[in-house]
């Protein structure tokens, strides 16, 4: 039986009051975005936790009975949890043990399945764990939970050389999509700098998603030319703005940039949103005498400094 068979077998069956004036309609659309994002966030941080803490209960169980222990994540509840589950592979890559779709493949060797982009997904996850003794890979895959293709991403950890793993579908952007949006909003910008700038302000477009947008850096004139989300700090100085250390990002994310490669900085930020201080990641390139960045969240115990791909 196929992934994707396995998959279909799986699948289970703002209001917004007219507002008089342009300016009150415009508050109340990004009051409304804010919203949305503030529960986009705190939903991926709950099923984050959650798979987190299921993944640390399979490896306990592990440690406690043996190799054994991976056929109680295929038949016990207590490794289930609701759209959450467990499943194991061997260091070659197969599949020992799984509570969700993945059960049908148990016994075969699952190294060269690919997601639906065509990435190998289970070989990248297994090249990783010869590396190291966890980690967590991206990849896009079936949400029968809405009914289409998201990234998933799946914590895994290796004990005795028996990979453990659970995915999840985090609802936020990923960094991965935040290098896509870098790579065509360079390319929008060199086009034609002023169409990109207004595409870049646009809620609604191809430059904004839930937590990541993109803004503009004048490195001539070491000032903020746009950004959408925090409009008054347009047309300030970058040395004026600077994170909840003082680290100013802003001054060094313009001496890094570069022409030819995207270059990453880290950086923390209070999000007006959830009212919680934020690991942030930005991804920026040089485009003539502007930097042009994608800011994009952190999840939570996620590498900080991580290059791009």
């Amino acid at each position: 039986m196929t992934k994707r068979l396995i998959k279909r077998a799986s699948v289970v069956g703002l209001s917004a009051c007219a507002v008089l004036g342009g300016g009150l309609a415009q508050a109340d659309t990004s009051l409304a975005a804010l919203s949305t994002q503030a529960t986009a966030t705190t939903a991926s941080q709950q099923q984050q936790q959650r798979a987190q803490n299921l993944l640390h209960k399979a490896v306990q169980h592990l440690h406690t009975k043996g190799p054994a222990a991976v056929n109680d994540f295929t038949y016990s509840p207590e490794f289930i949890d609701r759209d959450l589950y467990v499943y194991s592979l061997s260091a070659s890559g197969q599949m020992l043990s799984s509570g969700g779709w993945s059960a049908g493949l148990i016994g075969q060797n699952v190294r060269e399945e690919t997601d639906d982009a065509g990435k190998p997904f289970f070989k990248q996850m297994l090249d990783q764990a010869q590396q190291a003794s966890q980690g967590s890979i991206e990849y896009f895959w079936y949400n029968p939970n809405d009914g289409q293709e998201e990234v998933k991403l799946t914590y895994f950890e290796v004990v005795d050389g028996i990979v453990v793993a659970v995915g999840f579908f985090p609802g936020l952007s990923t960094e991965e999509q935040a290098q896509q949006k870098l790579e065509l909003a360079v390319r929008t910008y060199t086009d034609n700098a002023n169409l990109a700038l207004r595409k870049f302000r646009n809620r609604q477009g191809e430059f904004r998603s839930p937590g990541q947008y993109v803004f503009v850096l004048d490195a001539a004139k070491n000032t903020v030319l746009l950004n959408p989300e925090f409009t008054e700090y347009n047309g300030r100085s970058i040395d004026e703005i600077a994170d909840v250390r003082g680290q100013q990002f802003l001054r060094k994310i313009v001496e890094q940039a570069s022409p030819d490669q995207v270059h990453t900085l880290d950086y923390w930020w209070l999000n007006p949103s959830s009212k919680q201080v934020e690991p942030k990641r930005a991804f920026f390139q040089q485009v003539d005498t502007d930097v042009i960045v994608v800011t994009t969240q952190v999840l939570a115990d996620a590498p900080l400094n991580k290059k791009p791909k």
